[in-house]
């Protein structure tokens, strides 16, 4: 077991991967369940593609909750948004992913400055792509999550999100990269819609109101975190 001081997930992630003596580093999270198949589907698509990272499915556990249901269901979404194609995939969330040791540690590792569980991930796919590798989605790998949330605490994940995403804009800036971008009208009228896309009935909408209030706490977090660090 390795133990240390609380310095957020990406400091952790870091010396998990110090102490690993594999070629490759698997990441998930400790509210997940893997599925029994999980490593070794892992390990087909590294044969295929042995310089990449590869990121698997996320699924929400049954029953979990329609908070929990939600977030999950905002994850599925961006998966949607930003991973066009097999070439144009650029966004994993650590849940579910593996990398190249080697390789990890040539883009900088994770970026401990991130106090959060929030936007670590983005940052590091930013930087990954940047150097040139490329990202490949195995969805046959599933991670199950299993987060219970209340209102508040779905609330304090997407507000944290938002801080997180302030990081992110000043370590895109140290690093001369174009700041966060608002996404365009499409982006947010797509999410708000996503959960009816894919159900009917009052759960469907509900999730479609958590989106909307999602984007309303994100953006709070933002705000405050760039009033608190000038």
């Amino acid at each position: 077991m390795i133990v240390q001081a609380n310095a957020g997930p990406a400091s952790a992630r870091n010396s998990g991967a110090h102490a690993a003596r594999g070629t490759y580093l698997v990441f998930t999270d400790d509210d997940c369940l893997p599925d029994p198949q999980w490593l070794s589907t892992l390990a087909l698509s590294v044969s295929e593609r042995p310089r990449s990272a590869v990121g698997g499915r996320v699924v929400a556990v049954p029953d979990g909750g329609m908070y929990s249901d939600a977030s999950q269901m905002l994850i599925d979404f961006l998966y949607t948004y930003y991973n066009t194609d097999q070439k144009g995939t650029r966004f994993f969330i650590t849940s579910n992913l593996v990398l190249p040791a080697a390789a990890f540690w040539e883009v900088g590792g994770f970026d401990a400055s991130f106090p959060l569980a929030a936007a670590e991930d983005r940052d590091m796919c930013d930087r990954w792509c940047t150097h040139g590798y490329e990202m490949v989605y195995a969805e046959r790998a599933i991670v199950r999550h299993a987060h219970a949330l209340t209102l508040r605490s779905f609330c304090r994940q997407h507000f944290n999100y938002g801080r997180g995403a302030y990081h992110l804009h000043r370590a895109r800036s140290r690093r001369g990269e174009a700041r966060l971008r608002i996404e365009p009208l499409r982006f947010y009228s797509r999410l708000i819609v996503y959960p009816i896309s894919r159900g009917r009935g009052i759960r469907a909408a509900g999730s479609s109101l958590l989106m909307l209030l999602s984007q309303v706490v994100y953006v709070s977090g933002y705000l405050l975190e760039r009033a608190e660090r000038p």
